[in-house]
């Protein structure tokens, strides 16, 4: 629990200090107020971490996903998929399946996540707003097909080929898919939004 703590605060204060002003600023997109309560279980249950209003007054469901600078060599994002193990069926299936957030901003930070550290989280050495609606539709549709096997996804006959990777603790796995591939693939259907370094 204490490192669940720890990574929440490293995510709230991102969230704060970085991503307001660097990701939703130049989107035009205004944080909403929502209760406490509403929006714990919003993310317990949908996968969404706080609430936008864009320029038209529509609401925009966000998830936000933020890693420190020991990430920086990687280029994908990932989604929580199974716990295979887990003892109690209902919460076998992770975040893949149950979200409702419509953009998941994933950033990777230039600085440490560790609480004497937070002085050098000063900017994004990378960061995407992936748009999820668009991403789950190319699942459906067979252009992205999740496989076991490689550790990172890869491009074949025009399809992307997405790894269901086990975590280390084996605990869990995730689906990893990886930003440039996703550009390539599907730029024209805005699959990205904003995205810096990749």
């Amino acid at each position: 629990m204490a490192y669940y703590n720890s990574d929440r605060e490293f995510s709230d204060y991102v969230h704060k200090q970085l991503a307001l002003s660097q990701i939703y600023q130049p989107l035009n997109w205004k944080e909403k107020v929502v209760d406490a309560q509403k929006l714990n279980f919003a993310d317990q249950n949908h996968g969404i971490d706080y609430v936008f209003e864009n320029p038209k007054g529509q609401q925009i469901y966000v998830q936000e996903r933020f890693r420190d600078n020991f990430y920086k060599q990687y280029n994908d994002c990932t989604l929580r998929y199974m716990r295979e193990h887990n003892a109690h069926e209902n919460r076998r299936l992770s975040e893949f399946f149950k979200i409702k957030a419509h953009f998941l901003v994933y950033g990777i930070t230039n600085g440490s996540k560790w609480n004497n550290q937070r002085h050098t989280l000063t900017d994004f050495v990378k960061f995407a707003v992936i748009n999820l609606p668009v991403l789950f539709s190319k699942i459906d549709e067979g252009a992205i097909i999740l496989r076991k096997g490689n550790k990172t996804s890869y491009i074949e006959n025009g399809k992307m080929i997405a790894p269901i990777n086990q975590n280390t603790d084996q605990s869990s796995n995730f689906v990893a898919f990886d930003i440039r591939q996703l550009q390539t693939l599907f730029q024209a259907d805005r699959i990205i939004r904003l995205q810096k370094g990749f």
